[in-house]
């Protein structure tokens, strides 16, 4: 079974600051008015620019979401992958903080606390999201130059630790990247973390290939 982003929600946020980004960009008088000053708005136009095509390209990526299978959540997250399994899974539930720029649009985010962070950190890579077509080729151009032309930063021992000790999980995941409201996936985990024997029915060729739609209240198969 896997968990869709919110596209139409990432798509929102993606325009509103390639909007305001490009304002940025485009004031003469504020750019002018001083050699620091002009710099410093460069720099924020450029990282509000880089943060709407991040997520352009989540919002347009049907590859991205949460698989759920009798091992455990594979988190297919756009720009990372890794793999938690079920028995990894000290804690989950739901934290207001917002601990990157992906929170950006979401209320809520899902957080899971982990047994034992090394297997995690083991599974995780980056990845480019899957979007197609020549628009999507020039974006990730485009989001190669603004980010310096690397992946993001590889979460270590000490992130997860910081992590931890600022909201109690050591893993955050936005709402807008889980399709609804955290709370709705944390208790959909829940279920699947008590009963190994519904973890088995995710094996089933049918229940692999669902999609699910998160909803306040019972997830809902589409």
């Amino acid at each position: 079974m896997r968990i869709a982003p919110d596209h139409p929600r990432l798509r929102v946020v993606a325009v509103a600051c390639l909007a305001v980004g490009g304002w940025l960009l485009l004031q003469p008088g504020l750019l002018a008015s001083g050699a620091l000053l002009s710099s410093a708005l460069f720099v924020a136009a450029a990282l509000v620019l880089a943060v709407g095509v991040s997520f352009w390209l989540l919002g347009t990526d049907r590859r991205a979401g949460v698989l759920f299978d009798s091992k455990g959540l594979s988190l297919n997250l756009g720009h990372s992958a890794a793999f938690v399994s079920w028995e990894n899974i000290a804690a989950v539930g739901v934290s207001q903080r917002r601990a990157s720029l992906l929170a950006l649009g979401s209320r809520g985010q899902v957080g899971i606390r982990l047994h034992r962070p090394a297997e995690y950190l083991q599974s995780y890579e980056h990845r480019l999201p899957a979007s197609r077509g020549l628009l999507a080729a020039a974006l990730r151009l485009l989001h190669a130059v603004l980010a310096g032309g690397g992946p993001g930063p590889t979460p270590t021992s000490a992130t997860l630790a910081r992590a931890r000790r600022r909201t109690g999980y050591d893993i955050l995941i936005p709402e807008a990247l889980l399709g609804g409201q955290a709370a709705a996936f944390v208790g959909l985990v829940e279920t699947y973390r008590a009963s190994p024997a519904q973890r088995n029915v995710l094996n089933l060729p049918g229940e692999r290939s669902a999609r699910a739609t998160i909803r306040p209240g019972r997830p809902r198969k589409v």
